[in-house]
């Protein structure tokens, strides 16, 4: 039996998901695990062959697959593999080391490391967290002026928020790509803003089809291959010398987007994924 978890909603994601298991006469459950304790390491959960994550929850997401792992439940993506997805700073570190490549960041842990990763890297520059999604509190510093405002913002919220990574601003053609990954599968698609430098489509981009390119898609799945992980959203920057560099990986993609502009039925895809596994 296949097990669906989610978070507090289901959202249209996780409907698409369930429908096709229904269509495709497969025996699901779904969970919400802001509602359903699981215990660890409990032979409740072992009747469940194969769990696909699908929470909302970043923490939830990452500790239900652990807790479940318990159990000897099969998840999709592995705790592991959500852990290092979900950290920036240790994402793009297996990257590179992996040869993928991404852009020029450094790690820095207080206002002086960012202050001195500045130094190096050069004005324009981009300031974000080690962990979040959806662009939150991801900052452009076009000097040393607007950069001091930014540490001293992050350091009254609270020492935590300090930490992160100090990126080269990449000079995108106003779009980057998401490539949804299942497995060997790849789906692309631009998400394009014209107005601003933030290419999300949760802070006011368009998505719009890309081409199928092969060096695209070969550098999709060796990123998901190196992150361990099987269904992903992979965000690539288009670099003006480095050609294309991998930039986050997200373990739990949201693809409606995905869906409405490529008309690819990517929830069927991904039940179809999670039934493969049960045969195995």
């Amino acid at each position: 039996m296949i097990l669906i978890i989610y978070y507090s909603v289901a959202r249209w994601e996780e409907e698409r998901i369930t429908d096709a298991l229904r269509r495709m006469g497969v025996a699901f459950e779904m969970v919400d695990v802001s509602r359903e304790p699981i215990e660890v390491g409990g032979s409740l959960w072992s009747r469940y062959q194969v769990a696909i994550q699908r929470s909302v929850s970043r923490s939830a997401a990452l500790e239900s697959s652990a807790a479940l792992e318990g159990s000897g439940v099969r998840v999709i993506n592995s705790s592991i593999s959500t852990a290092i997805s979900q950290s920036k700073i240790w994402c793009l570190s297996i990257l590179s080391r992996s040869g993928i490549p991404v852009p020029r960041s450094y790690a820095s842990f207080g206002a002086e490391a960012v202050r001195r990763s500045a130094e190096i890297i050069g004005y324009p520059l981009i300031y974000k967290p080690s962990q979040g999604s959806w662009g939150r509190l991801i900052s452009m510093a076009r000097d040393s002026g607007e950069l001091i405002a930014i540490t001293s913002h992050r350091e009254a919220i609270g020492s935590q928020a300090i930490y992160g990574l100090v990126q080269e601003y990449v000079r995108k053609p106003g779009r980057d790509i998401r490539a949804t990954v299942i497995g060997e599968e790849v789906i692309t698609i631009y998400r394009v803003n014209k107005r601003h430098w933030i290419t999300n489509t949760a802070r006011g981009a368009e998505a719009a089809p890309a081409p199928r390119d092969p060096e695209l898609i070969e550098i999709s799945i060796k990123a998901v291959k190196a992150l361990g992980l099987e269904i992903a959203g992979i965000d690539i920057f288009e670099h003006p010398e480095k050609g294309y560099v991998v930039n986050e990986a997200n373990p739990v993609p949201e693809f409606k987007n995905v869906a409405r502009v490529t008309g690819i039925d990517v929830g069927r895809l991904i039940a179809e994924y999670a039934v493969a596994q049960l045969r195995r």
